[in-house]
């Protein structure tokens, strides 16, 4: 038998491998075979739906030559950055070829079943229109290759089904500009082809392709743009090459139209950005966007129906469809004091609510001597997701919250907290903990075990659409936007937030108030400050490392001590929490252990404050090759024309 790259891929079955454990409850087809199938529109539906394959929350599996490849959120929750308290193995400079590769083997098997449909389509003769079908195959061939993409590079694109003796299985990699080609010719025939939102039940619509195309026009026309070639290879000796198809798009009309998809989602009255305005919970109700399940997760009574930011999403519900992923514990709050995993520099990066500008560059920076400094006037991006100093909160499970305790305690006009509540103090008695608790995509609900959650995951939201519109105007500007432009945009954001709105006139005022907090001069742009909005607005929903890699800084932005507390003042005193004790129950606890610092010292921030290193700049090797994973060992020896990736 012929040895051959995609091993037991012309074998895959249009099967769908339990395609309701990962997206919607949908009906299998596994019976059916690619022979006697696609007779009626509705064989069509069916098979279309079995190519949903979203990575989110939970697993996604599928086989090939019988071994399990499998999306773990594990492997691709982005809490190793520069926002986080620890480094991924591109950053450290560790990163090398394996054997294998999960996303080489899971996408391709994804891409298959994707192409089955497709082609079928073309031998189809029936009466009933499929293009809704085929247009959500195409889609999900393009979410697919845009995920190989960001992780290889270029990667031999395949448009049909393959057999043993297929040339494609022995052919040399696509050049990136190749794939990207076909991620936007599939993209363009499913925004052509899909139904207008009506539902928001989780499946693909015209809106969502669109918003999916305006990622990924952002993301190569920045590429391009910062990036370059650099990382292609020469194709005959290393890497994809650089060949680019004829009427390959510029970098600015990619950007363009990146824009101009944007605004017609904006302009579309689709969607809306989630808040609780004009109640109470106003300064709240961010968290729980993140983790609504029905009335009894949330003070305010929301149900799931009320979401329409959410543009493409992976639906759960807690009887047929559990997330089943220990979420809340593993990357948030546990039922101890929890000691923490988000950096200073996020901190740091979110706006003072009074001007919307950055800490330093804020009017309103305090320094750091008390504890609630740092969270003072603060954006409700922070004061709603990172758990606050002297505070109590409900922990899902037995310490949880239900529409009851909710009425005891609410977090904004009732405090009634029961006992089992947490209060909430950093604890930093080691190396490692940041004394940052995020509390984003968490639960609270009462009575859950680990694995119950059945959130929603955002895979594409509102408020990254508005994010890219204001990207793409201000790279199209060199950086420069008009002001209108942030209006309909960041400062929606913002608003939503409870900070001040921001404009080009900020850029002055946010420089000259670092020179006032810190006696050095400001270099604070509006391009910089649209890049923060990305931080803060998608931390944890796998963005911030590509970001820092399409811009060209990776290497840079990576090469920082990771911070944790600022212990020190800028007279050299010790500032609140490195003597601050307080009670749990008839224990008193103290919130600092000189053990903390011990290891990596610290560093001084531009007011001469000190703040305890977690991780070390000293750790971090990256190189520019490391902005892409090397191809798996075991396909160059199937296929010895599959040049690796340069720099492995």
């Amino acid at each position: 038998m012929k040895k051959y790259i995609y091993a037991a891929s012309a074998a895959l079955l249009l099967a769908s491998t339990s395609c309701s454990d990962y997206f919607l409850n949908l009906d299998p087809t596994d019976t059916q075979t690619e022979a006697n199938y696609y007779q009626t529109a509705a064989q069509f539906e069916a098979a279309a739906n079995s190519t949903y394959s979203f990575y989110g929350f939970k697993d996604v599996k599928e086989k090939v030559n019988d071994t399990d490849y499998t999306h773990s959120i594990y492997n691709t929750w982005d809490s190793n950055t520069d926002m986080g308290n620890g480094y991924s193995e591109a950053a450290l400079g560790t990163l090398a070829a394996g054997q294998s590769d999960t996303y080489w083997s899971l996408c391709y098997a994804k891409i298959r079943k994707c192409n089955v449909v497709i082609e079928k389509a073309d031998d189809y003769t029936g009466s009933e229109d499929i293009t809704a079908s085929v247009s959500t195959a195409k889609f999900f061939r393009a979410y697919q290759y845009f995920w190989l993409l960001q992780r290889f590079g270029g990667v031999p694109v395949i448009t049909h089904t393959l057999s043993t003796g297929s040339e494609e299985l022995y052919a040399a990699r696509n050049s990136r500009y190749e794939v990207v080609a076909q991620i936007l010719a599939d993209l363009s025939d499913a925004i052509n082809g899909l139904p207008e939102e009506s539902a928001y039940d989780g499946h693909v619509t015209k809106q969502g392709a669109q918003a999916f195309k305006a990622r990924v026009l952002l993301f190569e026309g920045t590429w391009e743009k910062y990036v370059q070639n650099t990382t292609d290879g020469d194709g005959t000796t290393s890497g994809a090459g650089s060949a680019k198809p004829t009427g390959y798009p510029s970098v600015e009309s990619m950007l363009t139209e990146a824009a101009s998809l944007a605004e017609s989602v904006m302009n579309s009255d689709k969607y809306e950005l989630w808040n609780a305005e004009g109640t109470p919970y106003e300064s709240i109700a961010y968290w729980y966007l993140f983790n609504l399940e029905d009335e009894n997760t949330n003070p305010m009574g929301y149900t799931k129906d009320k979401n329409r930011e959410f543009i493409l999403q992976v639906a759960h519900d807690p009887v047929s469809n559990k997330i089943a992923k220990n979420i809340t514990h593993t990357y948030g709050v546990t039922e101890s004091t929890p000691a923490g995993g988000l950096g200073l520099k996020w901190m740091l990066t979110v706006p003072c609510a009074s001007d919307g500008l950055p800490y330093f560059y804020s009017k309103d920076f305090k320094g750091f001597d008390q504890m609630l400094n740092l969270y003072d006037n603060r954006d409700s991006r922070l004061t709603s997701q990172v758990l606050i100093p002297g505070n109590t909160y409900y922990v899902m499970g037995v310490r949880g919250a239900d529409k009851s305790t909710y009425a005891q305690a609410d977090y904004v006009t009732t405090f009634d907290f029961p006992e089992s509540a947490l209060l909430f103090y950093p604890e930093i008695t080691s190396t490692g903990p940041t004394g940052y608790a995020m509390r984003k995509m968490t639960s609270e609900r009462k009575g859950y075990n680990d694995t119950d959650e059945a959130y929603n995951y955002p895979v594409l939201r509102l408020a990254e659409v508005y994010l890219i519109y204001a990207e793409a105007k201000c790279e199209l500007g060199d950086g420069a936007i008009s002001d209108a432009d942030l209006d309909k945009s960041i400062n929606l954001l913002h608003r939503r937030a409870g900070s001040a709105p921001i404009s080009n006139a900020s850029v002055t005022q946010a420089n000259a108030n670092y020179a006032a907090n810190t006696g050095k001069s400001g270099e604070m742009t509006i391009l910089q400050l649209i890049r923060n909005e990305r931080a803060i607005e998608l931390i944890c929903e796998n963005q911030r490392g590509y970001d820092l890699m399409r811009w060209g800084i990776a290497e840079t932005e990576f090469k920082h001590n990771l911070l944790g507390q600022v212990i020190k003042n800028a007279d050299g005193s010790d500032t609140q929490i490195v003597n601050f004790s307080y009670k749990l129950g008839d224990d008193e606890k103290k919130c600092w252990s000189d053990v903390a610092s011990a290891t990596y010292g610290t560093e001084v921030l531009p007011d001469g404050s000190e703040a305890c290193i977690v991780a070390p700049a000293s750790q971090v090797n990256m190189q520019r090759h490391h902005y892409l994973t090397p191809i798996p060992l075991s396909q160059i020896q199937l296929n010895p024309a599959l040049l690796q990736n340069p720099g492995y």
